[in-house]
């Protein structure tokens, strides 16, 4: 089998240089363009025709017009050069690479980050993300992981700590479930199982939040030790849950859930970025930091409608 000779091509420095003529028109204003000299910029030109056997211009007077041929290729070139610009500006400023070891609460890993992970793979496929979920005892001071999102009052000495977001709270339920109760109002909770996590405090801080309008009995109700089983539940149709437009988001917008009431209430924590300061110079830790927060922005800037 015959082996083909690579084709030489033109040089980047004549292509730039024919582009320029061809935009600017001027042989001098070519050369002001890319800081060349006028000979130079001739001399690239020369070149570039007699290798494509082509002629490209003609001078007229202090400017030049091209020929068909070269108005044709003029397109071409300045599509690959554009083309060129996008890549070089697209390429990362840092190496990324290795792994990276990420430990979060097991309703936002499932429910926020796991929905889109697939989004920083695209962008960063060198980095060999891990991420865990965090139990009731852990802490932040695990020396396997790199980075955590936890969610408390954000008093995390000798950490590096951000703010990601302070979530608002609201009753949500399936709305198979508010039809077949028809929950308009907050006195029919009372007809309704009340889902929790842990304890009743989420509901209590919500009542009390609405201003106690039509007291219900909140420590009653099926209690889960884990806010996916909270959250299944309500899917389910099981009960009415105090959900978060954090966790709750996605399934909020595409209508899995749905809010039976307006007021929303802050909660009285939030979730928090914690890096410990020796990983915060790390390419992959900023990677994750940036996407995450970005993510967040983009998630949280559209509200869900409120049922009812």
């Amino acid at each position: 089998m015959t082996q083909q000779k690579a084709r030489h091509l033109p040089s980047l420095q004549a292509l730039r240089a024919f582009e320029a003529l061809a935009r600017l028109g001027s042989l001098t204003d070519a050369a002001d363009y890319l800081s060349l000299t006028r000979s130079a910029i001739s001399h690239q030109l020369r070149l570039l025709e007699t290798q494509l056997n082509l002629r490209l211009y003609e001078r007229r007077g202090r400017g030049v017009t091209l020929t068909p041929a070269g108005q044709l290729y003029a397109g071409e070139v300045r599509d690959v050069l554009q083309h060129l610009e996008r890549i070089h500006a697209n390429l990362p400023d840092q190496e990324y690479n290795g792994h990276l070891h990420v430990c979060m609460p097991p309703g936002f890993a499932a429910s926020v980050v796991s929905r889109h992970i697939n989004d920083f793979y695209r962008s960063y496929p060198t980095i060999r993300l891990h991420l865990s979920t965090n139990r009731e005892n852990e802490t932040i001071h695990q020396p396997n992981f790199d980075q955590f999102v936890v969610f408390g009052d954000g008093a995390y000495t000798d950490h590096h700590v951000e703010m990601l977001a302070q979530p608002m709270y609201q009753p949500v339920c399936s709305p198979t479930l508010l039809n077949e109760l028809n929950i308009t109002q907050t006195r029919d909770l009372d007809r309704a199982t009340l889902l929790h996590l842990h304890d009743a405090h989420d509901w209590q801080l919500w009542m009390a939040g609405c201003g106690g309008k039509h007291p219900v009995k909140v420590d009653a109700g099926l209690y889960f030790s884990n806010i996916l089983l909270v959250l299944q539940a309500a899917l389910s149709g099981q009960g009415v849950a105090i959900g978060d437009d954090v966790v709750c988001g996605d399934s909020l917008r595409h209508g899995q859930l749905v809010r039976p009431f307006g007021e929303r209430i802050p909660s009285d924590r939030s979730y928090y970025l914690v890096t410990p300061h020796s990983r915060l110079d790390d390419p992959n830790v900023q990677a994750f930091s940036d996407w995450l927060k970005k993510l967040l922005e983009r998630l949280l800037g559209t509200s869900a409608t409120a049922a009812g």
